[in-house]
């Protein structure tokens, strides 16, 4: 079978194992880890198939921008700024934590050198708040948690990965000195933020002057791999860049993109973001493949059980002291948890995507002496013991706690309309004011605000008649900031907003007589 062959047949595992997550109510990722899982047991056990590999040193580049750049483009930085000390307690101080004690138990347990075993334990310190969050849209966990869970897996993404080149540096080379630890960092953050921003003005500028959807939409898919790539280059972190782009991208989009290009990019995304996050979980499984050929033996997996035991148990721990460290540093000014949803945001600290792409991107000089099958086959233990049982069990432990609320997005939706009724009837007032028609305008057009057929306080999309398209434009405008506002300060999901805005999208194009364009996008 030639690896065109392979690549179709993966293609295929993805969209049939696809078709049946849309049935189940268990989350999409773990749904695509344990196929992956099955896949990877049987995959050798047909000589026609051959393994399926990926270069180290392309993993991190072909994963992480697309993960990064939308994870920091949806955080609602409003509420991270309100979330940032138990955010930076749990991104910084429970990674480099984990780290340690993930790093302790290689040693003494799997016998790994102190510098490999470093390097498992970053492998293993960040969780994945993929699983998680798709947990939450479907039990409406609170708004703050989930806020906290994505900020902090956007923040301990970085901070993993750059202990983990460190650690790796350490592991191939021998030397290691906090000196030069400390100057590597102070070097590669202001370099990764500034071509960060230097990327997301040039995508900003040349969105601004490019006419074409295909083109706008290209911008965006390109921009993240450009930043990560030449942050690499020059020497900094290609983590800070991509985050950094994400952010500024969120900041400038009502500026940056027409209505059909927001309407393609989103669309676009969604397939990329999708595709990836199931490539990547079936290539999860696919690496036990890899591994069944030399199976390390009882006693290993028994340190890989160790392993996973050891990082739940520390974040349950840490989870349950988080309060009192902030009520202790803050003096009670932020706000806190209860011991039930402290337990779920503990419960919820699944590995995934990153600890995967790290395993996968070790450098084959660690191949040799057995240390890189070591360390990837306990990363898969802990990966399937947190993904799978933690994951399974999430639902559960929420409604079993009280935790949710199943109705929370219908509410923010039904706010966040009748905000948005409000302020466009506002503003349809205040721009006819002075006009000379402005009271017939306001009597025909006032009634389709309020009901919804125009703007997003019902649920049609109509546009006005031959001369209200400014009026119209300064309405949805409006709605478009009540939307950004609510979202930005953490008082609805992003699935809401997202809906939100595409009905604001919807509007627009209809309102300008643009509706052909995304139509022409495909020509």
């Amino acid at each position: 079978m030639s690896v065109i062959d392979t690549g179709f047949l993966l293609l295929a595992l993805i969209l049939v194992t696809a078709l049946v997550a849309r049935r189940l109510t268990t989350p999409a990722p773990i749904i695509f880890a344990a196929v992956g899982i099955a896949a990877g047991l049987g995959w050798h056990l047909l000589p026609a198939l051959p393994p399926v590999t990926m270069p180290p040193d392309l993993v991190l580049f072909v994963f992480l921008p697309p993960l990064l750049v939308t994870a920091a483009y949806a955080l609602p930085l409003g509420s991270v700024r309100r979330n940032a000390l138990p955010i930076g307690l749990l991104a910084i101080g429970l990674v480099l934590a984990t780290m340690v004690v993930g790093a302790a138990v290689g040693h003494w347990v799997a016998g790994l050198p102190w510098a490999a075993a470093l390097v498992l334990g970053a492998i293993v310190a960040p969780p994945d708040p993929v699983a998680a969050t798709a947990i939450a849209a479907r039990t409406g966990l609170p708004h703050r948690l989930v806020v906290i869970l994505e900020g902090e897996g956007l923040i301990n993404d970085a901070v993993a990965i750059v202990a983990f080149g460190i650690a790796v540096n350490t592991a191939v080379t021998g030397q290691f000195a906090w000196s030069g630890v400390l100057v590597e960092l102070l070097k590669q953050a202001p370099i990764g933020i500034g071509v960060g921003f230097a990327v997301g003005w040039g995508a900003k500028h040349a969105r601004v002057r490019i006419d074409s959807v295909p083109l706008e939409v290209g911008i965006s898919i390109v921009s993240p791999y450009l930043a990560y790539h030449l942050a690499g280059r020059l020497g900094g972190s290609g983590v800070l860049a991509v985050v950094t782009l994400g952010f500024l991208l969120r900041r400038y989009i009502d500026h940056i993109r027409s209505p059909a290009a927001r309407l393609a990019a989103r669309t676009v995304w969604g397939a990329f973001r999708y595709a990836s996050t199931a490539l990547v979980f079936l290539l999860l499984g696919l690496l036990l493949g890899e591994i069944s050929i030399a199976w390390p033996g009882w006693s290993m997996l028994w340190a890989g059980v160790e392993l996973s035991v050891a990082v739940i148990v520390l974040r349950l721990a840490w989870m349950w002291l988080v309060p009192r460290l902030v009520a202790a540093i803050s003096k009670g000014a932020t706000e806190t948890s209860t011991w039930r949803q402290q337990t779920v945001l503990g419960w919820a600290g699944m590995r995934g995507v990153v600890s995967l792409a790290l395993a996968l991107a070790l450098p084959m000089s660690l191949a040799p002496d057995g240390v890189r099958s070591t360390i990837i086959f306990m990363t898969f233990v802990v990966i399937f013991a947190t993904l799978l049982v933690q994951g399974v069990t999430l639902l559960p432990l929420i409604r079993l706690l009280g935790v949710g609320d199943p109705h929370l997005d219908a509410r923010d939706e039904a706010r966040a309309r009748e905000r948005a009724r409000r302020a466009g009837m506002r503003a349809l007032r205040h721009t006819l004011h002075h006009d000379d028609s402005g009271l017939e305008r306001a009597q025909r057009l006032l009634p389709r605000i309020a009901d919804g057929s125009i703007g997003i306080a019902g649920a049609g999309a109509e546009a006005g008649q031959p001369g209200d398209q400014g009026p119209l434009m300064e309405v949805l405008d409006v709605q478009r900031k009540v939307v950004a506002r609510l979202r930005d300060a953490g008082r609805m999901g992003e699935s809401v907003a997202e809906r939100l805005e595409t009905e604001l999208d919807m509007d627009e194009l209809a309102a300008g007589g643009e509706a052909d364009r995304l139509t022409g996008a495909a020509e």
